[in-house]
């Protein structure tokens, strides 16, 4: 399956501009930060998250993944997961700020060496997009760094199981799955190893 692939930083595009052209031309807009190409957690999540794209996007639906990662690091990105969706990069958290503004998601930002306005965490928003409900959020989800996540590595909810439920949601059915499995350390280093 071939789909165009959109690098875009903020020297090139609008963060909020992206988000709003996706929201208005989607029946729904699947947002995923992700904190960079060095977080071996952000890197089996978005292999994950590439496996679901053909489902998703064939429901209607728009993938946009966000980190404050300079866009130089993006093709290790890529290499290391294999996604090939658009890919947003907001190192000043314009877009971050934005949707807490509008109460729609509270992306925890933190301080990290290399990344001058604070590394996003990871977190995640599946919003209603473009007909009937517009704007209505189907799930919403982001980490709170604590030691016992491994400031905020570790303890993401399962993307196939929220697929799942998201699916539900779009059919008016009844959600699937009412608690949602983590990512542990041993479930990362298996993925890692056997695939």
């Amino acid at each position: 399956m071939s789909q165009n692939i959109i690098v875009t930083s903020t020297e090139s595009s609008d963060p909020i501009k992206q988000y709003e052209i996706a929201l208005a031309n989607y029946s729904f807009l699947w947002i995923v930060y992700f904190r960079g190409h060095w977080c071996p957690f952000c890197m089996s999540y978005l292999k994950t998250l590439q496996s679901l794209l053909p489902s998703i996007g064939g429901a209607g639906g728009k993938v946009l993944i966000v980190t404050a990662e300079p866009a130089t690091h993006l093709p290790a990105t890529r290499k290391a997961t294999g996604y090939v969706g658009e890919a947003v990069v907001d190192p000043e958290h314009k877009l971050a700020t934005m949707l807490k503004e509008k109460g729609l998601l509270d992306v925890q930002i933190t301080k990290k060496a290399g990344y001058e306005f604070g590394v996003a965490q990871p977190a995640i928003l599946v919003q209603k997009g473009r007909g009937a409900g517009e704007g209505e959020i189907l799930f919403d989800w982001v980490i709170v760094p604590r030691t016992m996540n491994l400031g905020g590595a570790k303890d993401r909810p399962d993307l196939t199981q929220i697929w799942d439920n998201v699916q539900a949601k779009l059919q008016g059915k009844p959600v699937v799955h009412a608690q949602y499995s983590l990512t542990s350390f041993t479930g990362m280093i298996w993925s890692k190893i056997f695939g």
